[in-house]
């Protein structure tokens, strides 16, 4: 009995110093995964949000790996977002809507331009929603979903983003952007009441040579008044 005792005391202690150098050297890996995370992110959250797209090469492995991971693609949309309203609807695309072939597309009832302004309008909204939404707790938190992060590591992810730092960037950013979404605004109005114009004086213009050309100088004028926004 007593070198069983023995044996089974030795193997006790064995799986507890096998458990303590276990914990040792996780604690050890854990810290040393914080810190790489934390450099990448001192890196990140130094750039400008609107500046240029953050690189996707983790650093970090394991659970911060995937902290690293949705804190970037986080980021990432961000800036798209903003970067996407900048690009909304440019003078070229507008031109575009209001071009010979879709005005000849169906004639005088215009429904074709009425339907790609409205599908402008439709994006536009979009992209308004998201950029308003950017600090919301549920668009931050969904990028830490499919990724299998443990609960303690969620914390450091929302520690990271809900930091005051990014979210001062984010509200700048969302200032910055609200000139161009006005400016977006602006010249969709400007094409419905374009729309409009055309559709009330139909007969005063036509398409020849694949050019829109008036009979009426004055609403010729007017209609220039129209897309200038002076009117």
């Amino acid at each position: 009995m007593g070198t069983k005792r023995l044996i089974f005391a030795i193997i006790v202690v064995i799986l507890l110093i096998g458990g303590l150098v276990g914990g040792y050297y996780y604690l050890q890996n854990d810290s040393r995964q914080a810190a790489i995370l934390q450099e990448e992110m001192k890196k990140v959250l130094d750039k400008d949000l609107l500046d240029e797209e953050i690189s996707m090469d983790i650093k970090a492995m394991g659970n911060y790996g995937k902290v690293e991971k949705a804190v970037k693609e986080y980021l990432n949309d961000v800036r798209s977002t903003f970067y996407s309203m900048q690009n909304f609807c440019s003078i070229e695309e507008a031109d575009q809507i209001l071009s010979t072939a879709n005005l000849e597309a169906d004639s005088v009832n215009l429904t074709v331009v009425e339907q790609k302004v409205e599908e402008k309008k439709n994006e536009l909204n979009s992209l308004i929603s998201k950029t308003t939404n950017l600090k919301n707790d549920d668009f931050i938190m969904k990028y830490t979903e499919g990724k299998d992060i443990r609960e303690r590591y969620i914390d450091v992810y929302k520690n990271i983003v809900e930091d005051q730092s990014v979210q001062t960037k984010i509200s700048a950013a969302q200032e910055k952007i609200k000139d161009e979404q006005e400016e977006a605004e602006e010249r969709l109005d400007r094409l419905d009441k374009a729309i409009t114009f055309l559709k009330k004086n139909s007969r005063y213009w036509e398409i020849n040579d694949g050019k829109i050309q008036f009979t009426n100088t004055n609403k010729l004028a007017e209609y220039l008044e129209v897309l200038n926004g002076s009117k």
